[in-house]
């Protein structure tokens, strides 16, 4: 009788102990994500991509025109590992009274540099409570990019149906994109 107790005590310990690694391993296996960092206050992102160096994500900045009441975010992703050599994808939404179905073209400039791009995908346009949000996205060279951030103050104008509208960045956009270039551009 004993010897029977002491054998159901050993095996209920190794059902625990089965019942543990288990959930342990299920547990790691759902938690895996890529090893990503972010820095420089959440303004951006990076992921090792292997072969293909470092993977950027600028988070969104924020432009606006305060006589229309409308505004610009914009992210930036691009990858780069020991020189310049590709493009970046430039992503921006227009939130707005009036909906922006086609932009003829976008310029972002600084007193320095400028860039100018017709090439624009429409990704989506949504009806939201204040308005209308309109999702942009093309593609601009990395060296470009790098080139911009050289300098802060930036202006963006969104040219739609023959009208021409202007975005400027707040105070803290402008510090924003200088943290951004004095923690990623300057590694190029």
């Amino acid at each position: 009788m004993k010897n029977l107790l002491i054998k159901n005590r050993n095996t209920s310990y190794l059902q625990y102990i089965s019942i543990f690694l288990i959930s342990l391993m299920l547990f790691g296996c759902f938690s895996v994500k890529p090893s990503t960092t972010k820095s420089g206050k959440n303004y951006f992102e990076t992921f090792y991509v292997g072969e293909a160096g470092t993977q950027y994500f600028i988070t969104p900045i924020y432009f606006n025109n305060v006589a229309l009441n409308e505004g610009i975010l914009f992210d930036i992703t691009f990858r780069h590992k020991n020189e310049i050599k590709d493009t970046a994808t430039v992503n921006f939404s227009i939130t707005s009274s009036s909906i922006y179905k086609t932009i003829d073209s976008i310029k972002i400039s600084n007193k320095d540099f400028e860039i100018k791009n017709d090439k624009l995908v429409l990704l989506f346009n949504e009806k939201n409570k204040t308005g209308f949000t309109s999702r942009y996205t093309t593609k601009i060279s990395l060296k470009q990019i790098k080139e911009i951030f050289d300098n802060g103050k930036w202006e963006i104008i969104v040219y739609s149906q023959n009208k021409s509208i202007n975005f400027i960045p707040e105070i803290k956009t402008v510090k924003r994109i200088n943290t951004i270039r004095d923690r990623v551009f300057i590694l190029m």
